[in-house]
C-alpha cells in the first residue's frame, strides 16, 4: 500500500512538472489559445486583467499581454486539473469558491493579487484537487 501512495505522489509531481514545462515552452499566443479552449474567453480576460474579450483574441494574433507570467501560471493550473478531470471541471474550479483558498475564487485571486503572493496557495489547492481525481 505504501508503494501505491508513493507511486501516486510521484505521478502527481510528474504532472506538475509536465504542466509547468508545457506552459513555459509555448509561445504566449498559444498559451492564450489553450486557456481560451479550456476556460473560455471571459475567464481568460479576467485573469489577464482586461475588460474586453477582444483584447484576449488579439493576444492570439501577436499582441503581447502584459500579464504573461500570470497567464502561463493559469495554463499550468488549468492543464493540471483538466488532465485529471476535463475542461468543464477546470472551468468550475477556476470560477468557484475554494475552501483551500479561504473560499476565494482562483480566477479573482489571479486577477486581484500579485502572483508572488497567490502562486503557492493556488498551486497547493490545484494539487489537492487534482490528487482527488487520480
Amino acid at each position: 500500500m505504501a508503494d501505491n501512495i508513493e507511486s501516486s505522489t510521484q505521478q502527481a509531481v510528474l504532472s506538475d512538472f509536465d504542466s509547468h514545462s508545457h506552459a513555459m515552452e509555448l509561445p504566449i499566443g498559444a498559451v492564450v489559445q489553450e486557456l481560451i479552449d479550456l476556460l473560455g474567453l471571459t475567464i481568460v480576460a479576467v485573469i489577464g486583467g482586461v475588460r474586453e474579450t477582444r483584447a484576449v483574441q488579439q493576444w492570439t494574433n501577436g499582441r503581447k499581454p502584459q500579464r504573461q507570467n500570470v497567464l502561463r501560471f493559469a495554463l499550468q493550473l488549468a492543464t493540471m486539473i483538466a488532465s485529471k478531470s476535463g475542461g468543464e471541471i477546470a472551468r468550475a474550479w477556476f470560477e468557484g469558491s475554494n475552501p483551500h483558498l479561504d473560499d476565494a475564487s482562483p480566477t479573482l485571486l489571479l486577477r486581484n493579487s500579485p502572483l508572488s503572493v497567490v502562486q503557492g496557495p493556488l498551486m497547493a489547492a490545484a494539487r489537492a484537487f487534482a490528487s482527488r481525481h487520480e
